[in-house]
């Protein structure tokens, strides 16, 4: 069996035993984080939502852990203003790579508040969308050194992230049909734009 079709198996096992009230929600999202955590090989794993009304929705990571960690529920929350440059990158590409995290441009608006707070130098993300939406996305970290992600890194994460889309857009309890979720289009910039006459 290889690699995705492992992944894929041990979802399916997780949130199986999840929706057949067999396991905990905490207990299914440990589940999750320890399929990614193994397969990437980073430091940390996070779990995001969005969160709120429409038009100031933030982004909410509900749930992370540390490789050979437990579990850790306390919230982490971004404005849009400073998730939306980091956003649009992603919903671009599906994907997000950052090997140099602090210095990435894009994620300059959430370097004080999240990025220097966890000690993130490099990450790697997967959008979680379905129907033209998004919902969230699993951040991976490395907290200990920068990293290059491999493209076989990208492919994995993109992998799982898809099949637990799937997984749980299939159950009408899911928590997904609950969470806020916003287009794939991206956010209005911030930038201010110049006026032919300013040239």
């Amino acid at each position: 069996m290889i690699a995705h079709e492992q992944d894929a198996a041990r979802l399916q096992k997780i949130l199986s035993r999840f929706y057949a009230g067999q396991s905990s929600r905490d207990e299914a999202r440990d589940g999750v984080l320890d399929v990614v955590l193994e397969r990437i090989g980073c430091d940390r794993v996070s779990l995001w939502k969005f969160d709120g009304a429409d038009g100031e929705l933030t982004l909410l990571c509900f749930a992370s852990k540390r490789a050979g960690g437990r579990l850790d529920t306390s919230e982490s929350r971004l404005a849009q203003d400073e998730y939306q440059d980091y956003f649009n990158a992603l919903i671009e590409r599906g994907t997000f790579v950052s090997a140099d995290a602090m210095n990435d441009p894009a994620l300059a608006p959430m370097r004080e508040s999240y990025l220097v707070a966890h000690h993130v130098v490099s990450l790697l993300d997967a959008a979680f969308s379905l129907n033209g939406r998004a919902y969230g996305m699993i951040c991976c970290e490395s907290t200990t050194a920068p990293r290059e992600w491999r493209a076989v890194d990208v492919a994995a994460l993109r992998a799982i992230v898809t099949r637990l889309a799937v997984l749980m857009a299939g159950e009408p309890e899911s928590a997904l049909w609950q969470t806020p979720s916003r287009s794939l289009r991206p956010l209005p910039s911030q930038t201010p734009q110049r006026r032919a006459d300013d040239a």
